[in-house]
């Protein structure tokens, strides 16, 4: 089982940053493209993978339910938006979900998501994918770093 940690919900319009010195939040100058592109769901990193700023996993949780910056979400990742860059988006939906893969999310769901990442370089690898390459880049990543 893995868990979210929120870090951005749709309510900020600037982007927020996790400061582990202090434990808490700070704003930054740039503008939020959660806010900027009006995708509703929060977003935050996979609490297993480590602790901004050092590597971790970004995740985006499909949700309907109202989080603080700091709530956790025991979670199930689903898909994920594969970045050219390698600085991939986990997407993950509440435990308590039934959906298994990308492709079972509603309609507004997938058009909501797919706002924020609209130009996608397919030569450069980037897309929208299901669970199999969510899973593939978790165990990449946690196999990198001994953990599995």
């Amino acid at each position: 089982m893995f868990h979210i940690v929120i870090e951005q919900t749709v309510e900020y319009e600037k982007r927020m940053k996790y400061d582990p010195r202090t434990d808490s939040f700070v704003e930054t100058a740039d503008q939020s493209l959660f806010f900027v592109r009006g995708c509703p769901f929060p977003y935050g990193w996979l609490k297993e993978s480590g602790t901004p700023p050092d590597p971790h996993l970004d995740a985006i949780l499909v949700s309907s339910q109202v989080y603080q910056l700091g709530n956790e979400e025991a979670v199930r990742i689903i898909g994920c938006f594969a970045r050219g860059d390698g600085d991939h988006k986990l997407v993950c939906v509440p435990q308590e979900r039934r959906e298994m893969d990308l492709a079972d999310l509603s309609q507004g769901e997938r058009a909501s998501l797919f706002r924020l990442y609209p130009r996608v370089l397919e030569e450069q690898g980037e897309g929208w994918f299901g669970a199999e390459l969510a899973k593939e880049i978790v165990d990449r990543f946690l196999t990198s770093r001994g953990e599995r």
